[in-house]
């Protein structure tokens, strides 16, 4: 009897567990380089080689520094287009004599993750 009830609540811990830790995982995350310096919202990142890593439950979109470690998060917006991005890719627009990330295409997410700004920032057209 002890047995059954230990396996019981084995396997209801893991119908709870699973999907709260997949949902925590969100999509794979994207690495890109960037040859020049950029803007997110009102932070400076140096060129070099970045992850994107995305929290779906949460809005918010991880950039980490490959060589430092450094990190930092923003609150995203997710675009739904049914045919999805085509491909990766990150999409800048300049703003005086800055660079700043707008937004990151996800292929594996199939949607876009749109970066929302403050008002400080100029949003895209």
């Amino acid at each position: 009897m002890r047995k059954i009830l230990l396996l019981i609540l084995t396997v209801l811990c893991m119908l709870l567990i699973v999907p709260m830790a997949q949902s925590q995982v969100g999509t794979a995350p994207l690495r890109a380089v960037v040859d020049r310096d950029f803007l997110v919202g009102s932070i400076h990142l140096p060129a070099g080689e970045y992850k994107f890593s995305f929290n779906t439950e949460t809005s918010r979109m991880y950039i980490t520094n490959a060589r430092t470690g450094e990190s930092v998060s923003v609150f995203t917006r997710d675009i739904i287009d049914h045919s999805g991005p085509p491909d990766n890719k990150l999409v800048f627009a300049q703003d005086g004599k800055d660079m700043v990330l707008h937004q990151v295409w996800s292929e594996q997410a199939g949607h876009v993750h749109d970066i929302v700004h403050g008002t400080e920032i100029k949003e895209l057209q």
